[in-house]
């Protein structure tokens, strides 16, 4: 069964990042997809970006209640929410991130100065999602400035 909750909070959204060998793994995971891809190469602006994210339970036994979500560029802050993910499912959603300019995605990826070279320019867009029991995952997707 899978859920939507793009609609709900306005979200824009790819891998699950590995956990480390002090942490327990955890069955909670997600990914994130640029216009269906992990990694998107843009040459024309504005560029108009879907943005996919799936969040999975895959325990047995627990359900997961989502808290919040971070999506950027696509807001600035996570946004609250409560959505129960039990065993064994997903829920998933759409959103959409417009990308200006070559200047603008430099910016964004921290490189400003870059914007004048004319060179690529890897920008890593990302979800957060927490839960009510401290669980945290993280996902991304690389979108390439030419």
């Amino acid at each position: 069964m899978r859920k939507g909750w793009a609609a709900a909070i306005g979200l824009a959204v790819l891998g699950a990042t590995p956990a480390s060998a002090e942490e327990q793994e955890s069955p909670l995971n997600c990914q994130r997809f640029a216009d269906g891809r992990m990694v998107l190469d843009v040459y024309s602006y504005p560029a108009f970006i879907p943005m996919d994210t799936y969040i999975y339970n895959d325990s047995d036994t627990e359900t997961f209640i989502v808290t919040s979500i971070w999506d950027w560029p696509g807001s600035s802050a996570p946004s609250s929410l409560s959505i129960d993910v039990p065993p064994g499912t997903s829920i998933g959603g759409t959103t959409f991130f417009r990308l200006e300019s070559y200047a603008q995605c430099a910016s964004l990826a921290g490189r400003p100065e870059r914007a004048e070279t004319g060179l690529p320019i890897r920008l890593k867009t990302f979800t957060e999602v927490r839960t009510s029991t401290g669980e945290k995952v993280k996902c991304v997707a690389r979108v390439v400035c030419h």
